[in-house]
């Protein structure tokens, strides 16, 4: 950072440190207009919303920047107070005062041209899902990077009420209407996985209409964009023949909640031919047990998505995949397990990387289905990993179930419950509800966004596993014929590590915030209350492991520092950089 920046009032995100200029636009398409057979799961999502970052050309240069905090600001100013707790007065009266914030701009060029790339060679994609309290723009400083070293970024904002606010654009540009953050427990509860679920389904979906957008703009179809309506502003640059689209070439990333989506499309895509059926059961009109994605068969994102498909999962919050509705799912590993190994050649490089923080890390319930969802088995996984944790811990299962949910309270991007903690445990919490108050404050969750209510035929108790069997109240149990293939007995046991697994990495002295925007634009706030340092480095940390995975699996992107980054191998020579076993 320069002098100048260092001594500003104003938050600032790092310049990218790629070698490439980046741009970026916004994009807002009426759902009528793009190809997709795939039902709407809400009748309120009219548009799929979403921000583009991209290697521009040097001299590239705009009249306008791109302000972090979305427009209209006040309207988003009052959406962070109430998030972060504030009563509706006070967020009200929060968004009319002057906000440093409000002058924020991404570290990008608006609207700027594509750098232009010679053939055949194309740019590799990245799509990019938020975490609860997350937007399109909460996650700049990763994608910007990304973009800096020849990458596309697609980074979707996510109409499931997960965002603080989401506003929703007619034809002309101006507002439609406003999709507000709906508040959950975390206690995995049969109710709130119910909610959770409601929202993959949708979130599922977003991310399916968002790959089906951007395979047709590189086909050259057009769309109408309500993003720069009414303005002089075209629509981004062209992306005709210019993303590596190939089988298996596209790569899934998120954050929290946004790496639990991304694990739940690509296994829904993936194991497809293998959906339970639920005809003939007590589940066969319950609104709550529909699938929570159907892929359609021979489309172009069946065909993408392959045992080669790279992911990036930056703490992956494991907890939403839990649910009787997808047990069948979570019982399958990742489809990089089913990549073939050629005999007397050495392993391929990974494919899935996961980075974890200290937040996480220090919390064995979070970390524990964290690498069971990485797992070849990951019910069988997370089986041994609770009774190692059960053995090394004096507390009770009950003291650690309740522990979990207070902890979980960490995960909204923000901070909706933060706790910060010292060695022994929680010693302050900051934010609206206390872990212990959350699970009776939340309205009743819904599987839609309107506020009607739906009652849950599984039981409301807190499940505490996901066991190898389906339980008796599961329609896989009720309808044997409906049990999916077997496509994991090839796979290695608990005890057997894999050369296919997933790397999974910890950052020390980090915060969940440390992987978003939040942890470098509140350094101060962040250190004081999770002891995270050195934001900016943990930034890059995070993108040259991105950097590195994508390209020792041939994508064409450039590289770090010269020969090469070494983050990936034993001789990295980081101190902050810890590879963590699975099991």
């Amino acid at each position: 950072m320069t002098m100048i920046s260092l001594l500003s009032p104003i938050p600032a995100l790092p310049k990218p440190f790629g070698p490439h200029k980046v741009g970026t636009s916004e994009w807002e398409i009426p759902v009528s207009e793009i190809p997709s057979p795939s039902p709407i799961p809400d009748e309120e999502l009219t548009t799929i919303k979403f921000r583009l970052f991209y290697p521009t050309t040097p001299n590239a240069k705009s009249k306008n920047s791109v302000s972090w905090l979305p427009s209209p600001q006040r309207e988003w100013n009052q959406a962070y107070a109430s998030f972060l707790g504030a009563s509706s007065r006070v967020s009200s009266f929060i968004s009319l005062l002057p906000s440093l914030l409000n002058m924020t701009n991404l570290p990008c060029v608006a609207d700027a041209p594509l750098l232009p790339r010679k053939a055949p060679s194309s740019y590799p994609l990245v799509i990019f899902s938020h975490g609860l309290g997350g937007n399109f723009n909460a996650y700049s400083a990763i994608c910007t990077a990304l973009a800096s070293f020849g990458v596309v970024v697609a980074a979707p904002e996510h109409r499931d009420q997960s965002a603080p606010t989401s506003i929703i654009r007619s034809a002309d540009g101006r507002k439609s209407k406003t999709i507000p953050y709906q508040k959950h427990p975390h206690a995995p509860t049969a109710e709130v996985l119910n909610a959770r679920n409601a929202q993959l389904r949708i979130r599922c979906w977003e991310l399916e209409q968002l790959f089906t957008v951007l395979t047709s703009l590189n086909e050259g179809r057009t769309f109408s964009n309500y993003a720069v309506a009414g303005t002089k502003i075209e629509s981004g640059p062209p992306l005709e023949n210019v993303l590596d689209l190939r089988p298996g070439h596209v790569t899934w990333a998120g954050h929290s909640f946004g790496a639990c989506t991304s694990i739940q499309l690509v296994k829904s895509v993936y194991y497809h031919q293998h959906l339970p059926s639920w005809k003939n059961t007590e589940f066969e009109h319950d609104p709550d047990w529909r699938p929570l994605y159907t892929a359609v068969p021979n489309s172009d994102l069946v065909r993408q998505i392959t045992p080669d498909s790279p992911m990036i999962l930056l703490d992956l919050w494991a907890m939403p995949l839990r649910g009787e509705l997808t047990k069948w799912l979570w019982e399958r590993p990742l489809p990089c397990y089913e990549r073939k190994l050629e005999e007397d050649k050495p392993a391929p490089s990974t494919i899935v990387i996961a980075i974890v923080s200290s937040e996480f890390y220090k919390w064995p319930g979070l970390l524990n289905r964290m690498k069971a969802a990485l797992s070849a088995s990951p019910a069988d996984a997370l089986q041994a990993l609770e009774k190692r944790t059960a053995k090394d811990s004096s507390e009770s299962d009950t003291e650690d179930e309740q522990e979990e949910a207070s902890t979980e309270d960490t995960l909204d991007i923000t901070g909706e419950a933060r706790e910060a903690t010292v060695e022994d445990g929680p010693a302050l919490q900051v934010g609206a509800e206390g872990a212990a108050s959350s699970a009776h404050s939340s309205r009743t969750p819904s599987p839609s966004l309107s506020t009607s209510t739906s009652e849950s035929t599984s039981s409301n108790g807190t499940i505490d596993s996901v066991s190898t069997s389906a339980s008796a109240s599961s329609p896989t149990a009720q309808n044997p014929t409906s049990q999916p293939k077997d496509t994991t007995k090839s796979t290695p046991t608990t005890s057997m590590p894999s050369p296919l697994s997933p790397h999974l990495y910890h950052i020390p002295s980090t915060a969940h915030l440390s992987q978003s925007d939040f942890g470098v634009l509140f350094p101060k706030l962040i250190r004081y209350l999770m002891k995270a340092e050195n934001p900016v480095e943990t930034i890059r940390l995070n993108v040259r492991a991105m950097v590195a995975m994508m390209r020792g699996v041939g994508l064409d992107v450039e590289k770090y520092e010269g020969e090469g980054d070494r983050i990936l191998t034993e001789a990295h020579g980081e101190e902050r950089w810890v590879r963590v076993d699975l099991l």
